[in-house]
């Protein structure tokens, strides 16, 4: 009896939430749907795997009836989306199959950082006038084939829409304008949501009773929500539900992080390569999000600049230097612990002279580096991952220049050293 009780009432709760979030959904034409992982695992009791293949069923069909408003509006693009949302839906499978290979927790750690993403979109995003409206841009719909399949995969994987990333791509590549790209792209997340579900269908036992509470309140409240979006201001329920997405981030990450997951996954199964996939990953995502491109160079300019410059003490550069600080102490101490030392591992081998020659030789190599990245208009991270990223040929070629020339200068140094 009483574990009946205890299931009413968890089925209410889930019910009332799926309503908020069909709410917030249909007042904001999209976004409330990131929230049915937290819905379905931390309130209806999923585990992690099952949150995120029945949220994918959620979030195809809160994106199909909003795909459906739109074509009726006139706003929904067929071709390109069925081109953008074709490939999408292959790399959405994909990312499905995928996930069978990646813990549980993992997965809702990389959802997490999706939602903060998603969060820092709604943030930062400015409603545009009418008449303010930019023409539309070119099409390269094999550009929007690429995009669409990695977007596909990130969804698949980790169950988000990922609507903050398809309305750019469909802009950008898709020679859409705005509204039309805002239409189009609930198509196309309604395509791969479905897909990715798919995919994970393959391997997770998914729980349709509870999906489909989700799914019909959810709608119930998209429904609602569209018939008060006259009476609400849209900016500030965006701003304000994008301090709740990053505070539900922060939770996921609380709850999922423990230390036992942290050994066993990033500590002692934490491959070489992950660290360059996951920062290749972070500054696309950043790009993508933001318009800005990463570099540390420049951020070493800003900061060599700030003490004279009032634009460079307010440049985000600064806290993207001091967030590498942080990063490595975080990596420290989760890897075992932290003690600061003066020990500097190769180059001790190598400079065997006193603590201030070696300060002298860092500072010479310092100028030399800020030299040459001035002088080639960026640095390894700017050129070498955001550059080569965007296929810009100067960037392909400096990479290029910089990785022979860093070869041939080291081996020569080694050699001259005796190392």
């Amino acid at each position: 009896m009483r574990r009946r009780a205890r299931g009413c009432r968890m089925i209410a709760l889930v019910a009332v939430l799926s309503a908020g979030m069909g709410l917030v959904f249909g007042l904001l034409g999209g976004g409330g749907s990131i929230l049915a992982v937290p819905i379905l695992r931390y309130v209806g009791g999923a585990d992690a795997k099952q949150a995120i293949a029945a949220s994918l069923l959620v979030v195809g069909a809160t994106s199909a009836l909003c795909a459906v408003q739109h074509a009726r509006a006139g706003f929904v693009r067929w071709r390109v989306g069925a081109v953008f949302g074709g490939v999408a839906m292959v790399g959405a499978y994909l990312g499905g199959l995928l996930a069978a290979y990646v813990p549980g927790s993992v997965l809702l750690l990389l959802f997490a950082a999706m939602m903060v993403a998603a969060a820092i979109a709604m943030l930062r995003r400015r409603d545009e006038a009418p008449g303010d409206e930019r023409a539309p841009r070119p099409r390269s719909l094999w550009k929007a084939a690429v995009e669409g399949l990695v977007v596909g995969a990130v969804t698949g994987l980790v169950g988000a829409g990922g609507g903050f990333l398809v309305v750019p791509a469909l802009v950008l590549f898709g020679g859409l304008d705005m509204r039309a790209a805002v239409g189009t792209s609930s198509l196309v997340i309604a395509m791969k949501a479905l897909a990715g579900f798919a995919g994970h269908a393959t391997h997770v036992p998914v729980d349709y009773a509870l999906a489909g509470w989700v799914i019909a309140f959810a709608l119930v409240g998209s429904v609602v929500g569209t018939r008060l979006v006259r009476r609400i201001d849209p900016a500030r329920l965006r701003r304000a539900f994008g301090w709740f997405v990053l505070i539900m981030a922060a939770v996921i990450a609380y709850r999922e992080a423990t230390p036992a997951m942290v050994d066993a996954v990033f500590v002692d199964r934490w491959p070489f390569w992950a660290g360059g996939a996951a920062i290749g990953g972070f500054v696309l995502l950043f790009l993508s999000v933001t318009g800005r491109a990463l570099g540390v160079s420049t951020g070493y300019a800003d900061a060599c600049a700030a003490p004279f410059d009032p634009d460079a003490r307010r440049s985000w550069r600064l806290p993207f230097l001091l967030g590498i600080v942080v990063g490595g102490a975080v990596a420290s101490v989760a890897a075992g612990g932290w003690t600061p030392t003066a020990a500097m591992g190769m180059f001790d081998a190598l400079v065997t002279a006193s603590v201030p020659v070696k300060a002298l030789v860092f500072t010479a190599g310092g100028v030399l580096l800020g030299f040459g990245a001035r002088l080639a208009g960026g640095c390894t991270s700017g050129h070498g991952i955001v550059g080569m990223a965007l296929r810009a040929r100067a960037s392909i070629a400096a990479t290029a220049v910089f990785m022979v020339a860093g070869f041939a200068v080291t081996n020569l140094m080694l050699r001259v050293l005796g190392g």
